[in-house]
């Protein structure tokens, strides 16, 4: 096979020197599995620094490398064969006495929810300020995120609406640590129906039908989905959608060392908004995933921080999640399809500010969903208004400490939208300029303690305390 050698653009990225780098040409990469005939055996190098660029001097990148790609479209490849197919905060659990989720002496004002787990470490902060401040119990069952969608909108092949079974989850004030909350467990009733569905993907990812009218739908924080392996793992730096297709596509077969051990391989199921955000993104079916199954976030974390042999598990998790376990695990950087370098979620492997997420560089990223039934005027239930209002941020939880929303949702590893410059509209869909109706970027940096330019970010009550034509938003002046 002839090598096309490309040197990427150092100049780009100064501090690593990219003269020695090469890869094979897009042409030639091809997904490796061994009963699959006429396919090409794709060759893999995991470098250290080969296509690894995580901070960019200016301006913002797309699929190219170059200014944001108005229309990039991101291929998928079937392949039929026997092997493989491929398709386009910080909490801590606690065990109390079990309360009954509708006691309502325990838990006023209760709202149903399930969905997502990813966002249940977010959640669980924001819940707490809304007790507090607005007396009323979120109460959430984390059965993935297509699984919410399905508690308010049935899918077809099953149209009769289910109730919540089993248990389901509640927050508390951490009693050691005024900052986090304390994961409680309830028992629900046979008839409780969920009011608000919680999913990482879109409506359509789910059930691959536009979204019925009597559904409405609310964005929330935007979440990025990170590729990760154990913290001693520290030479898996970088990593490229076909790698990921071959190993996740092709399991054992992809003849992709170290990661050769099918059960090293870690995923979630075809329901969870992680793993169809990640399937997007690499070109493989979420329902085709090969490798050990895991039921939540945390099953992902258990699995990758126990297997015997740290160098050779790999899985995937929400930034959110992977907030409060940075110390377990190591956020590995991803080149996506049409991209010339790998980039962090993050400007670099240490840093916590999202920039790659916030400017379009990151390519596995999304708004969280909210769905509510809602009237013939588009409107949700009072009860389910208010909620979604606190939980986007749209309303104050706290109207005397209107920042608290972007504090909690900036340093636990979502970003707010009002602090995003791009924005998609399906999954791995096409990045496009954004920009909010109400600014919260300077508030999001001084959340998260980053470096702001001298003279920039005042702080302002209105806008009359604010010049050159700048206004008062989120309580600085932009």
């Amino acid at each position: 096979m002839t090598k096309s050698k490309q040197h990427l653009q150092a100049a780009r990225c100064p501090e690593i020197k990219y003269s020695d780098v090469a890869f094979e040409d897009s042409s030639q990469l091809r997904i490796c599995c061994s009963s699959v005939t006429n396919v090409k055996q794709i060759r893999f190098h995991f470098w250290r620094q080969a296509w690894l660029c995580s901070r960019i001097s200016s301006g913002f990148l797309g699929a190219h490398g170059g200014k944001i790609a108005m229309t990039h479209t991101k291929s998928i490849l079937t392949l039929t064969g026997a092997a493989c197919v491929f398709l386009a905060a910080s909490s801590v659990a606690a065990q109390t006495a079990t309360v009954a989720c509708s006691d309502t002496s325990k838990l006023p004002n209760p709202i149903f929810m399930a969905g997502s787990s990813a966002f249940e470490p977010i959640l669980s902060l924001l819940a707490v300020q809304i007790t507090k401040k607005q007396n009323v119990s979120i109460i959430y069952a984390p059965i993935s995120s297509c699984n919410g969608v399905s508690a308010i909108s049935p899918p077809a092949d099953n149209p009769v609406p289910q109730p919540m079974t089993g248990t389901a989850d509640y927050y508390t004030v951490d009693p050691t640590d005024s900052t986090k909350s304390v994961v409680n467990t309830c028992t629900l009733s046979g008839n409780t129906m969920a009011t608000i569905g919680v999913s990482d993907v879109f409506f359509e990812s789910c059930q691959n039908v536009t979204k019925p009218a009597s559904v409405g739908e609310w964005f929330g924080p935007e979440q990025s989905m990170l590729i990760v392996v154990p913290e001693a793992n520290v030479t898996t730096m970088a990593i490229s959608a076909e790698q990921t297709a071959a190993i996740w596509g092709c399991g054992a077969q992809s003849n992709s060392p170290p990661f050769t051990d099918i059960n090293g391989i870690q995923q979630r199921s075809a329901t969870s908004g992680t793993q169809i955000q990640v399937a997007r993104n690499i070109g493989v079916a979420e329902s085709a995933f090969r490798g050990n199954a895991n039921g939540s976030s945390s099953g992902m974390l258990n699995s990758l921080v126990n297997y015997p042999n740290p160098q050779a598990t790999i899985g995937f998790i929400a930034a959110d999640f992977y907030a409060t376990h940075r110390s377990s695990l190591n956020s590995v950087a991803f080149r996506g399809k049409g991209q010339k370098m790998a980039y962090y979620a993050d400007s670099d492997s240490i840093s916590t500010d999202l920039l790659n997420v916030r400017e379009g560089r990151y390519m596995i990223q999304g708004p969280l969903h909210f769905f509510a039934s809602v009237d013939g005027t588009g409107a949700a239930s009072a009860v389910a208004t208010a909620v979604l209002g606190w939980l986007t941020g749209a309303v104050a939880i706290d109207p005397g400490d209107p920042g608290s929303y972007v504090r909690t949702v900036a340093t636990n590893g979502d970003v707010p939208q009002c602090a995003m410059k791009v924005k998609i509209s399906t999954e791995a869909g096409v990045f496009s300029r954004y920009t909010p109706p109400v600014s919260c970027n300077c508030a999001f940096m001084k959340s998260k303690s980053l470096p702001i330019p001298a003279g920039t970010c005042p702080v302002c009550k209105s806008d009359t305390d604010c010049t050159g034509g700048l206004h008062c938003q989120t309580g600085y002046c932009e």
